[in-house]
């Protein structure tokens, strides 16, 4: 059996904790899946998420005052803002995970955790990893935030 996979079989970090496949399980959620679709797809999905997260904060300000068209425009940019927030800093935080060399895990309790230091040849993949799939991502999400932070800006001139 080759060597580095022996050393990747005999890794002690749980299952659902390894960065690959917190990684795989984030990229097939379909609540963070459509950040990888293409152009088109991910702005229609921007506008279907952004609809989808509004009805709720919505409901959240209704005890509030009487809404303005204004304030409404603000409610739903918000909305979208932390909605993005959200996905924003879930892939952050895989990427986090792929970029160092130390993988931090729990074997049955909070109270219990320890490092795993990272063979060179996983620290090797995971950068790679790291550098093709899940940056781009970030960067589409970084711009797409900058973009509402903008239009808020614009909006409230």
């Amino acid at each position: 059996m080759n060597f580095n996979i022996k050393i990747f079989l005999l890794c002690p970090v749980p299952e659902d904790q390894k960065p690959i496949n917190q990684y795989i399980n984030l990229k097939e959620n379909s609540f963070f899946k459509w950040t990888q679709m293409s152009v088109k797809n991910y702005i229609f999905q921007i506008f279907y998420g952004s609809f989808i997260c509004f009805p709720l904060f919505l409901i959240c300000f209704l005890n509030l005052t009487p809404f303005s068209v204004k304030e409404i425009e603000d409610i739903f940019l918000i909305s979208s803002t932390i909605f993005f927030i959200i996905l924003y800093f879930r892939w952050w935080d895989i990427n986090q995970q792929f970029i160092k060399s130390q993988v931090f895990y729990e074997e049955a309790s909070w109270f219990d955790g320890k490092v795993w230091q990272k063979p060179f040849f996983l620290i090797k993949n995971d950068k790679l990893l790291s550098s093709q799939k899940i940056n781009p991502i970030l960067n589409r999400l970084f711009f797409t935030l900058l973009l509402h932070f903008l239009l808020f800006c614009f909006l409230n001139v």
